[in-house]
């Protein structure tokens, strides 16, 4: 989303139960399940590591037509030889906007994100009353480099792209516009993806990211999805 400055803080949560856990994974927990990079967001993200909670889709983004997500999904572990039933999602929401679909993982992760989720989508907006269309973590090893981009996508215009930076690493450096930085071990930034953007891990560790996108006015959703308000 354009929120007329490169980034913002929201809020600063305790990353540290989350953090400990993700540190448990070992490499092959985190590329067990590539839904991203198979179906969602390839090209300048295919670098990262990523377990996906939650995520929007669209036919529209198809790149060979597929009518459904589980079709794209099935037709990938076709083309790579992979059993895809672990990487199908177990539930579908639909509003004004997109299809939202949750993910095996998020049974997995949720009582370490939800109170995370919550406080920053609290601190966000007033009255919050939207939909949480990605959660995911996202790993980037020393040395990768996401290139410089602009998120394209009509969802982009309209839903906060949420950082909640889990692990500490002052390497990490996020260009977007003219401005660089880097993100502080358990603050949680409103990211502008609508700007060119970019990262590059110059550091010794892991970066490790919960990233969120909330849409905060959908005109009508179906069913009532989760987290569609704060006490949700």
């Amino acid at each position: 989303m354009e929120i007329g400055v490169a980034f913002r803080e929201i809020t600063r949560v305790d990353p540290g139960p989350l953090a400990a856990a993700l540190a448990k994974l070992s490499d092959d927990d985190w590329e067990a399940r590539p839904i991203r990079r198979a179906v969602l967001a390839g090209g300048a993200h295919d670098v990262a590591s990523c377990i996906v909670l939650r995520h929007d889709w669209e036919p529209s983004v198809s790149k060979r037509g597929f009518p459904t997500l589980q079709a794209s999904i099935a037709d990938w572990g076709r083309r790579n030889s992979r059993d895809v039933a672990g990487l199908m999602p177990v539930a579908q929401e639909r509003n004004a906007a997109t299809h939202v679909y949750t993910f095996p993982d998020w049974f997995r992760w949720q009582a370490l994100v939800l109170p995370i989720i919550t406080e920053v989508v609290q601190k966000l907006v007033a009255a919050p009353r939207g939909v949480l269309t990605r959660a995911l973590f996202v790993r980037l090893k020393p040395g990768a480099v996401i290139p410089v981009h602009v998120d394209g996508q009509e969802l982009a215009r309209r839903a906060h792209r949420i950082h909640v930076a889990i692990s500490d690493c002052p390497a990490c450096y996020y260009t977007v516009g003219d401005e660089r930085f880097t993100m502080a071990p358990g603050v949680a930034y409103d990211f502008n993806n609508c700007r060119p953007h970019g990262v590059e891990n110059q550091g010794d560790r892991h970066r490790v990211n919960l990233m969120l996108e909330y849409l905060p006015d959908p005109e009508w959703v179906f069913p009532v999805p989760l987290f569609y308000a704060s006490g949700a």
